[in-house]
């Protein structure tokens, strides 16, 4: 079954992530559980463009995720936390991504979540379906091989196109460099890179830390 996962990317001053992400643990997820948002995972950054929260949430259509966003909108306790950010943020930016057709993977190092690996890549317009195909074809098995525990792997559906979202996750910064530094000297996944890297425009990452008051899904 298809998940359609809604990305949201807040930008704060520096110095007021902290106290913004408290807040919302207190008062503004609990409103969003109570109105069935499923929060695959709440993160700030780490490494990468920094004062930032990234956050991932899993609805079976677009179309509930708006029926339940306009639900929660007419809230008294969504106003009342809505009415105190006032001002609390840079900006906001959100797009909505598919699930690929092989997530979820089983994963083969699954353990404790230290940080995640919060990479997108471009892809080429018009070349989207042969770079997911090459990847469950040819790539996934041996990242998988490697990495081995990942939470989420997108393309594109709202927003920017022809991008691929996908996380891994590892107990710590040191072992995601031990885990990718065998992968990437494994023949297999050198021939594979020369392929897939060829659909590409350009990539990006960032290294995201879960908080504390829920843990990642995938």
């Amino acid at each position: 079954m298809t998940m359609f996962v809604d990305v949201r990317i807040y930008s704060l001053p520096p110095g007021a992530l902290p106290g913004y992400v408290a807040r919302y643990a207190k008062e503004g997820f609990p409103v969003q559980q109570k109105h069935g948002f499923n929060c695959l995972g709440y993160y700030t950054t780490e490494v990468g463009v920094l004062n930032r929260s990234i956050h991932l949430w899993a609805w079976d259509s677009v179309a509930e995720r708006e029926e339940k966003r306009a639900a929660m909108g007419k809230d008294p306790a969504w106003q009342a936390y809505i009415g105190g950010n006032k001002d609390a943020l840079v900006a906001q930016e959100n797009k909505i991504l598919v699930s690929a057709p092989f997530y979820p993977m089983k994963n083969t190092n699954p353990g404790p979540i230290g940080v995640v690996d919060f990479r997108t890549y471009h892809v080429k317009h018009g070349r989207l379906p042969e770079f997911v195909k090459l990847y469950q074809e040819e790539g996934m098995a041996i990242q998988n091989g490697h990495l081995g525990h990942n939470i989420g792997w997108f393309t594109s559906h709202i927003g920017m196109q022809n991008q691929v979202l996908h996380l891994w996750a590892y107990p710590s910064v040191e072992e995601r460099a031990k885990r990718r530094a065998a992968m990437v000297a494994d023949p297999a996944w050198q021939a594979y890179g020369k392929k897939s890297s060829a659909l590409l425009t350009s990539m990006e990452n960032a290294l995201i830390v879960p908080a504390g008051f829920t843990q990642p899904k995938g």
